[in-house]
Order: C-alpha cells, then sequence, then structure tokens
C-alpha cells in the first residue's frame, strides 16, 4: 500500500464551507486531496491527476456531475456520491458508488473514507 501522503482524494464540491469541511477532515487523516468547485474544474483535474478516491456533489451550481462519476468509474477509482437527496436513478446506473445524505459528519466521513480506500484505522494519525 502506497503512503497516505501519497493518497490523493478528489473533493468536488461548489459549497466552500462543505468543501472546506470535507478537505479538513481528510487532510486531517494525512490524506493530500485536491479541491474543485466546478464542473470545469473538475473535468481539468482528471485529465492532470492521478487520483485514488472521490467525494462529489452531483448538483454544482446547476450542472451535474454525472460525467465526472462517469469518467472516475470507468477508470476504476472509488467514487462517494454526497447529496441533499437520494439518488435512486445514479444508484441504479452505477451500483459501484457510494452515495450518502449530506449533512456529513466528521466521523462519518472519517469512516467512509477509510472503507474506500481500504486503510486500517491503525495507519492514521486521527
Amino acid at each position: 500500500m502506497s503512503s497516505l501522503k501519497t493518497r490523493r482524494v478528489l473533493i468536488v464540491e461548489d459549497d466552500p464551507v462543505v468543501a472546506m469541511v470535507v478537505e479538513d477532515t481528510l487532510r486531517g487523516m494525512g490524506l493530500e486531496t485536491l479541491v474543485n468547485l466546478s464542473l470545469f474544474d473538475a473535468l481539468n483535474e482528471l485529465e492532470t491527476s492521478d487520483i485514488d478516491a472521490a467525494f462529489i456533489d452531483m448538483g454544482l451550481r446547476g450542472e451535474s456531475a454525472h460525467p465526472v462519476v462517469l469518467d472516475l468509474v470507468t477508470r476504476g477509482i472509488p467514487v462517494v456520491v454526497m447529496s441533499g437527496k437520494d439518488q435512486p436513478e445514479l444508484r441504479a446506473e452505477f451500483p459501484q458508488i457510494r452515495i450518502v445524505l449530506k449533512p456529513l459528519s466528521v466521523q462519518a466521513l472519517q469512516e467512509i473514507t477509510l472503507e474506500l480506500l481500504d486503510i486500517q484505522r491503525s495507519a492514521l494519525k486521527l
């Protein structure tokens, strides 16, 4: 397994406060984060960065993050979709992704990240 410092997690969230909470939580776990607030930026990030996992908000200022999710799933990268509502169509299309309802607690973010990256809690600096 690679070092936690080399594990990169993409965060795509248009709410700066939510993005900051997710980023701070993941950085606190010793992970590298790449934060994007728009669909355009996220798609560009996918072209230039190696990603190990992703937390994605589906609604980005009126645009769907579906192209980002599709790209990540096609690459075999674990994805968590964060949403204010259930996403049954997305769940049916991409059964391999995890969909969680916002708001998320710090503890929930940590647990989901551990599962997503298959990391043992003892390896973290929590």
